[in-house]
This record gives C-alpha cells, structure tokens and sequence, in this order.
C-alpha cells in the first residue's frame, strides 16, 4: 500500500523539523547561558514562548487531524451497523 502525502502533510512535516532545530538551538543557548555567555536572559524566554506556541499549534493541529479521522471511521462503522441491521431483520 502506497503512502500518499499531501501538500499539508509536507508542510506540516517541514515545520516540525524547523521547531525541533529551534528547540535544539534554544537548548544549546540555555546551557551556553549556564556556563557564562550568550543571549540575554529576557531573549531566552522570548525564544521560549515563541517554541512553546509552535509545540502548541503543532499539537492542535494534530489533534484536530486524529479526530476528523476518527468521526470518517465512526460515519462508515455507523453506515455498516446500519446496513447490517436492515439485512438481519
């Protein structure tokens, strides 16, 4: 069975990419931040709430992709019991 990716699923991998460098490029920040050097702090907290908005827009749209998939599967397994119903009775 052939995978088939959307435009959106592109995207939304790429972005995911981009916010998992950015964290990381956070991350190496904070601990140049620890040991004496690097951003100031106020621009580490900025860089911090601009990731966490990405991890939240990212993990809505997640969310909103596995419930539109399970409301199609819950209209077809509904249309089946339907349809089975008339056939038994």
């Amino acid at each position: 069975m052939k995978d088939k990716y959307t435009f959106i699923d592109i995207i939304q991998n790429i972005l995911a990419i981009i916010l998992i460098l950015f964290g990381l490029f956070i991350l190496y920040q904070i601990i140049r931040k620890i040991l004496g050097g690097s951003w100031e702090t106020e621009n580490i907290i900025a860089a911090l709430l601009m990731f966490n908005i990405g991890l939240t827009f990212t993990l809505a749209l997640n969310q909103v992709r596995t419930s539109m998939g399970l409301h199609y599967l819950t209209k077809k397994v509904n249309y089946l019991a339907k349809d089975f119903k008339e056939h038994n009775y």
